[in-house]
This record gives C-alpha cells, structure tokens and sequence, in this order.
C-alpha cells in the first residue's frame, strides 16, 4: 500500500462521458444518475478520474441525484490554460453545476485535493452547499509537516520512496508535477482563508495509508498515520457538526479500496439532512 498524493493512469484510463457541458469553449466529461435532492457531487483527488467513484455513484443514486466530472485536462475533458488555483476549479464547478441545471444546496464529496476544492466551495457559496464528506482530504500544512519525516536519500532506495520525498518536500511547489498544471503555493493559500464552516454538517473519513507504506519502518508509520489523523481531527474543527470515521484498512484511493465505507458515510449526512 502508498499514499501515492499524486500519480498518473496509464492510457486506457477510465473516462467520464455521458453527458458533455461546454463552458467558454472548453468541453467537460459529467455523469449524472439518480433523482432527488440534495444533489451529491464528487470532486476527485489528483491520481484518480471521476470514473472511479462508479461503485460510490451506484450505492447513492437509488437514494438521489449524483453528479460527477472530469477536471479540466483529467480523463474526457478538455485541458485549460494553466498554472491554476483550486479556487479556480470551485468556479468551473459552480458554473458547471448550473449549466447542468442542478440547483444547490448540493452534497459535496472531496477526496484528497478534491477536498480543498470542496472546503473552498463551502467556505465561499455557504448558502450552495448542504453537508460536505472529506474522504482522506489534503490539509494546507501537510507539505511542511510531512517534509522533515521523510529519511535522507540513501544509495539503492526504491524509485517510489524517492519520487515521494521529491514530490513532499519541494516538487509540490512546481505546477509541472501534477497533470493539471496546479499552482499548489497559491490554492494552499486559498485555504488557509478558511476560518471555519459554522454547523455545515461534516463528514471526515481517514484511511490507514500512512500505517501501511511498506517503504517506511513499522515506527515511522506510527507516527506518520498519527501525524495525518491530527490534519483530519483539524478539517474537522472547521465544524461544529462534523463527525471523524475511520476506514484503517483502506488506502489513500478510498473510493477503489473501501467504496461502501464512502456511501455508508455519504448516506448517514444525507439521513441527518432529511430528518
């Protein structure tokens, strides 16, 4: 098991593509399924097309309306003009929402960097937003708390161990290293904006990636897992109805390991929406 933040699917790569929304001229791959509301919509990490969330789609559409979509230059939509911020992304979904015709206040889902955009949008449309799922959620200081716990290089260490202490400690910094060209100095700024979300009711889900990366000794896991939980306890804090859940086993790609744990969530806001 890794804790892969960002990774890239080899051709071949599931699309989104039912339904397809021209924003200025750029062309985006949606999904829509299920009736009812609130409206869920699913933001996705950096390492995962929006077609990933089909086993979570299928638990929650006999339930209600469910929305997912290709970021610009991820999976069957086009690519955009880049460096850009999340705060950006918050506006192609807002806008693409609408065009959709879906009305708020939606649910929103937001796995890994998806759950920045997902706390933008929250913190900045409260009034479009019903409840909010962080399914194993980047936090802004995760960079600068995790960059010290990462071993110096060493001759012979795996690939994958080098290329995550590249990407943590400084390669972040570099819009070049994600797919989607993200200015991540910039939308970790943008969520440091965020004071807080009032009552929003929240759901924080935390897999156990940290405690299963075969790359680390068995203590230095420890640590890094606890490390991760204190960032999740710390998006939860943005709330004052948000509830932590745990998926230990899972890896970080929640929706691939652990789907029901997701729609288990997902259908425990939606009953405390609709009392």
């Amino acid at each position: 098991m890794t804790h892969p933040i960002v990774s890239t699917i080899a051709n071949g790569r599931p699309r989104c593509g039912d339904r397809f929304v021209d924003l200025s001229g750029r062309r985006f791959a949606t999904n829509l399924g299920g009736k009812g509301k609130p409206t869920v919509v699913f933001e996705t990490g950096l390492g995962a097309e929006s077609a990933e969330w089909a086993a979570v789609q299928d638990a929650i559409e006999p339930l209600t309306r469910v929305f997912r979509y290709d970021r610009s230059g991820r999976g069957g939509s086009d690519p955009a003009p880049g460096p850009r911020t999340a705060l950006q992304m918050v506006e192609d979904l807002r806008l693409l929402l609408r065009l959709s015709g879906l009305p708020g206040p939606y649910l929103l889902v937001g796995h890994s960097f998806g759950g920045l955009i997902a706390r933008l949008f929250a913190f900045h449309y409260p009034d479009e937003v019903a409840g909010l799922v962080l399914v194993d959620s980047m936090h802004e200081d995760q960079f600068e708390a995790f960059a010290p716990m990462f071993p110096p290089p060493a001759a012979g260490e795996p690939a994958e161990l080098t290329a995550m202490r590249s990407f943590w400690t400084q390669g972040w910094r570099d819009p070049d290293a994600t797919a989607e060209r993200i200015d991540m100095v910039a939308s970790r700024r943008q969520g440091h904006e965020i004071t807080g979300l009032g009552d929003l009711p929240m759901r924080v889900l935390v897999a156990g990636s940290w405690s299963g990366l075969a790359l680390a000794p068995e203590p230095v896991r420890v640590r890094l897992q606890a490390l991760w939980r204190d960032l999740q306890d710390r998006l939860a804090g943005l709330s004052t109805r948000a509830q932590v859940l745990e998926a230990p086993a899972s890896g970080h790609f929640m929706q691939r390991d652990a789907p029901q744990a997701v729609a288990d969530a997902i259908r425990s806001l939606l009953e405390e929406l609709r009392p």
